[in-house]
């Protein structure tokens, strides 16, 4: 999947700014706002592809899937729990489950001393952390199709944080289009249909 650096990003908005002459300060609300606008479009959907993690095999405990195993990536949002590899051939149980800060308890269990099963989850964010203005590239980057969205949101929160209404609420409207049009294309991959949608019948909700 592709990337562009946080300097590009920094760039766009320095951009659309008209001056990259910013202060040290303003350098810091910059990151901090990127970083909540960040965040706001990973929230925006639990389907984006780069966040989605298909069954995967997950180790359980005393019917607890927990949030980290080892290496593997960690849980920000349980979606589904299968007992055996899902959306393959074959039909596969789904269990129930119920969510605190411990991870996911899965009810009715099938056989009990099932010690894996096989989640869809979606990955926990990581932030920028930093905002190249130096020149470097560095090695932060953001997902290419959160980048449009950020650049023209953040601005809108430098304009609203320099008093200039107006001119944000116009930024926030071209960065909500450029969400939607991403939001699409993420959709029309059909994971909302496959993934996000659960039908109950004789086959996939018994125990066996």
């Amino acid at each position: 999947m592709q990337f562009k650096t946080n300097k590009s990003l920094y760039d766009l908005i320095s951009a659309l700014a008209g001056t990259d002459n910013f202060t040290s300060t303003e350098r810091e609300f910059l990151l901090s706002m990127a970083n909540r606008r960040f965040y706001e479009a990973y929230q925006t959907s639990d389907i984006w592809p780069r966040y989605l993690t298909v069954g995967e095999a997950r180790a359980i405990s005393s019917s607890v899937v927990p949030y980290t195993e080892g290496s593997l990536n960690e849980i920000a949002q349980f979606m589904r729990i299968h007992r055996l590899q899902p959306f393959l051939r074959n039909s596969t149980i789904e269990f129930d489950f119920f969510v605190d800060s411990s991870g996911a308890h899965v009810e009715n269990l099938v056989p009990t001393d099932t010690t894996t099963v096989y989640v869809t989850y979606k990955k926990v964010l990581t932030d920028l952390t930093t905002l190249d203005y130096d020149g470097e590239l560095g090695t932060q980057l953001v997902p290419i199709e959160f980048f449009h969205f950020m650049g023209h949101a953040t601005y809108a929160d430098f304009l609203r944080m320099d008093g200039q209404l107006e001119k944000a609420i116009t930024e926030e409207q071209i960065a909500k289009q450029y969400l939607d049009t991403e939001l699409e294309k993420a959709e029309s991959v059909a994971n909302i249909n496959a993934l996000n949608t659960r039908i109950n019948t004789h086959v996939n909700r018994q125990s066996r």
